[in-house]
């Protein structure tokens, strides 16, 4: 069983991988409750909520989950006026979301990918906003080297908002929502990342592409890290069917969230953000 911290911890990256697609740490709304059950029904892309949030990303008042929703949708309808919100915001992470959604639905200028790999490429340094004990525990942060990095980055504290511990992965997780196969070496590099949270988005890129190539790369991250963070990076190797990535689940991943994810899976759920 985890223990509370790990609990608050493993909530937090499910949480995170949600970012993506609300802008903001909102729940449940996509696929998941906060106990980890999985639902359904809940926010589909059926042409009416689509057309909705066409309507809303026309008007300029919309949300990441509008965004995520013509994603999701695969309204290459909107493609001319997500280009043109991309144009106007100036928030990182919004931007990040509309050109992740850009790349999903096809389109090929290269304005959006390079946008998305500068943006990941000034987070995956980043130090871990919580530290561990010695025994793999989490220990609340935020850590002195996290206060340092946010203050010294080139992303100011204002950009990444009131909890910037939650805003950093946001970059991570949007390469892999691209679907796009250049996002394999990146997410790979971000494994990597002296920033578990980070670490555990870029495993759920990298099972969202479905790339098995990356399951090693995955396994040795859980390997390296502590105890509580190794958990939630392995929960990503529960949509791999793999023998290799399923044995590391079992290795990592606390028996009742396992169970929980795989109930999930086999009900529809084949990839960590959508079924």
């Amino acid at each position: 069983m985890m223990t509370n911290a790990a609990n608050i911890h493993s909530c937090c990256v499910r949480e995170i991988l949600l970012v993506l697609c609300c802008a903001l740490l909102s729940g449940s709304t996509y696929g998941q409750t906060v106990s980890g059950q999985p639902t359904r029904g809940i926010y589909e892309a059926n042409n009416a909520n689509v057309a909705h949030a066409i309507a809303k990303l026309k008007s300029g008042d919309f949300a990441g989950a509008d965004v995520d929703m013509i994603r999701r949708g695969k309204a290459v309808q909107a493609i001319p006026i997500l280009k043109e919100q991309f144009t106007r915001i100036h928030d990182p992470l919004e931007k990040a979301q509309i050109a992740s959604a850009l790349i999903k639905l096809g389109d090929n200028d290269e304005t959006y990918w390079d946008f998305l790999a500068k943006l990941e490429a000034s987070v995956i340094d980043a130090p871990d906003f919580w530290s561990y004990d010695p025994q793999g525990k989490l220990v609340p942060g935020p850590t002195p080297e996290f206060i340092a990095w946010v203050k010294s980055s080139k992303l100011s504290p204002t950009e990444m908002g009131e909890w910037p511990q939650y805003w950093l992965p946001g970059p991570v997780g949007a390469l892999g929502l691209t679907g796009d196969s250049r996002a394999i070496p990146l997410l790979r590099q971000a494994l990597s990342s002296p920033n578990h949270m980070i670490e555990a988005v870029a495993a759920t890129g990298l099972a969202e592409i479905q790339d098995k190539d990356s399951i090693p790369f995955i396994v040795e991250a859980c390997k390296k890290a502590p105890v509580e963070a190794a958990a939630a990076i392995a929960e990503s190797l529960v949509y791999f069917d793999d023998a290799d990535a399923q044995r590391a689940v079992d290795t990592y991943v606390p028996k009742d969230r396992a169970k929980i994810l795989r109930e999930a899976k086999a009900q529809g759920k084949k990839t960590p953000w959508g079924y």
